[in-house]
């Protein structure tokens, strides 16, 4: 995808701060009670599109400046169904200022890896770019930071952060270790590494 088509994408991907705060302003179940049933039916077009020329089609001609070549062919669920999942998922298991915090990474700093990856090439990292991958660990750090102080989170939150931070900069750039799209992977595995933490140490957070 080039550089402008990526702007695109990643401008729509950034409206999508709007998902965690409407989940703090109107709380988990209200929030959940809207998202659930558009979720279900991106998904559902989504997987329908693999059998369904004219679905296919419509789906092509209107997204196609910002879907990724094999997201076009329809053989997989493209990148808004993963996020969509990964945001239910998230928000339904996870303490707020864990899910907002992963959420906020995924729709930040991923943004942050792909654009300043684009535009400053640097040798490999994985299978992305070591620049992109220090744009996104660098920001996600400073969204830990600012998510930790706006919750008036324990020392706790900012350590094992760290190391899910470090965890999910790695998915990121190696997308085929988990063999799922990080759009999904991003959250849940930075969450899932939160929650673990939390709970062995007593919710500490």
């Amino acid at each position: 995808m080039n550089l402008t088509n990526e702007i695109y994408r990643k401008t729509l991907h950034l409206l999508l701060i709007l998902i965690p705060l409407a989940y703090y302003h109107f709380g988990k179940w209200q929030t959940l009670v809207v998202l659930s049933p558009i979720v279900t039916i991106v998904v559902s077009l989504d997987y329908l599109r693999r059998s369904n020329p004219k679905i296919k089609m419509i789906f092509a001609k209107i997204l196609a400046p910002i879907l990724r070549e094999h997201e076009l062919d329809g053989n997989k669920l493209c990148g808004a169904s993963f996020v969509g999942l990964a945001a239910c998922i998230n928000f339904l298991l996870f303490k707020e200022e864990i899910a907002i915090t992963s959420f906020l990474i995924l729709v930040i700093s991923d943004a942050m890896a792909a654009l300043i990856g684009k535009s400053f090439p640097s040798q490999p990292f994985f299978e992305k770019s070591f620049v992109g991958s220090a744009a996104f660990f660098i920001s996600g750090f400073i969204i830990l930071l600012s998510c930790g102080a706006f919750f008036d989170s324990k020392a706790w939150f900012y350590l094992f952060g760290f190391f899910a931070l470090f965890c999910v900069t790695i998915i990121e750039a190696r997308p085929s270790f988990l063999k799922l799209d990080d759009n999904f992977t991003i959250p849940i595995v930075f969450s899932t590494i939160m929650a673990f933490f939390d709970i062995l140490w007593n919710y500490s957070y």
